[in-house]
């Protein structure tokens, strides 16, 4: 993976949610997880959709759905922006 600088900047975002989503996002620890996370949004960038998918995602947690894992969020978040 190219380190563009910017890795990890995606869990910057989160400082702005309130407390309980917060403490979410950041119990994304496995780095298989934030690996993926960080290849989903190098995929967003090369659309210049990085911000939006990130906020979906956001929306996503918001809503509670507690089956769907933070990898799936970012890959259905990208899906729909990409289309």
């Amino acid at each position: 993976m190219i380190n563009s600088g910017r890795e990890w900047d995606w869990m910057d975002v989160w400082d702005n949610v309130n407390k309980p989503l917060y403490d979410k996002i950041k119990k994304v620890r496995k780095q298989s997880d934030l690996e993926a996370i960080e290849e989903i949004l190098q995929q967003a960038d090369a659309h210049d959709l990085r911000e939006e998918v990130i906020r979906s995602v956001a929306r996503e947690i918001e809503k509670g759905d507690e089956e769907m894992s933070i990898v799936d969020a970012y890959r259905h978040a990208l899906n729909d922006w990409v289309k």
